[in-house]
C-alpha cells in the first residue's frame, strides 16, 4: 500500500469513526429521561408569604434542592450554584429551595437569605411551612434525605443533615433527573437537562 492509498484509508476510517460517534450521540439524545416519581399534592409558603402548591409548579420545568439559612457551609455552595443556574436558564424555568429548618426559616428569614444570593423571587422560591409537610415533600416526593438530628451546637453543623443534590421536574411535575452538587460541572449538567426537558415538553 503506497502513501496515497494509506492516506485515503486513514481518511475513510476517520470518517466512519465520525459517523459512528454522531449516531451514538443522536441515539443518546433521543432516549427519554426516566420518570422516577411524581410530585404529590402539597401546600407550603414562599419567601414572599404567598401560598405555593403542587399546581403552582405545573407547566414549568423545575429545579429543586434543600438548604437552610443557618447552614454553615454546604448550603452556601448549593445556593451559589442555583444562582448561577438562574442566570443561565430562561425565564420560564422555576427554581425551588426547601428549608430543612422550617421552625427557624420564616418567609422573612428566607427572603433575606434569598436576597444575599441574588434570588429573583418571581422565579426562585424558598419554601417553608409545617415541618412535617416540608419534610414529607422533600423526602417522599423529591427523594431527598432530610434529617433533624436534634443535636445542639453553635455552628449547627450536625443539627440538620440533608442531600446535596438537585432534582429536576418536568412540566407535569414528574421527577426526571438528579444531579450531584459536588460535580465540577453540576451547573452545566443542570442547564443541559433543563433545556432537554423544555424541548421535550414543547414537542
Amino acid at each position: 500500500m503506497n502513501r496515497s492509498q494509506r492516506l485515503i484509508w486513514t481518511l475513510f476510517v476517520m470518517a466512519m469513526a465520525g459517523l459512528v460517534a454522531v449516531a451514538v450521540w443522536r441515539q443518546t439524545r433521543s432516549v427519554d429521561l426516566p420518570v422516577f416519581g411524581e410530585l404529590g399534592s402539597f401546600r407550603l409558603t414562599n419567601q414572599l408569604g404567598a401560598a405555593v402548591s403542587s399546581e403552582s409548579l405545573r407547566g414549568a420545568v423545575t429545579v429543586a434542592n434543600v438548604i437552610f439559612s443557618r447552614c454553615p457551609g454546604q448550603c452556601h455552595r448549593l445556593s451559589q450554584q442555583m444562582s448561577r443556574l438562574q442566570a443561565a436558564t430562561p425565564e420560564d424555568v422555576r427554581l425551588v429551595s426547601l428549608t430543612a429548618d422550617p421552625e427557624f426559616d420564616s418567609p422573612a428569614v428566607l427572603a433575606q437569605y434569598g436576597a444575599r444570593h441574588g434570588a429573583r423571587a418571581e422565579r426562585w422560591w424558598f419554601l417553608t411551612g409545617p415541618k412535617a409537610e416540608v419534610y414529607r415533600v422533600a423526602e417522599q416526593d423529591l427523594r431527598f434525605t432530610v434529617l433533624d438530628t436534634g443535636v445542639q451546637n453553635p455552628s449547627l453543623e450536625d443539627r440538620f443533615i440533608h442531600s446535596g443534590n438537585f432534582v429536576l421536574l418536568d412540566r407535569r411535575g414528574r421527577l426526571r433527573a438528579v444531579v450531584q452538587s459536588e460535580d465540577g460541572d453540576a451547573v452545566e449538567q443542570l442547564r443541559r437537562l433543563v433545556e432537554r426537558l423544555r424541548k421535550e415538553s414543547a414537542s
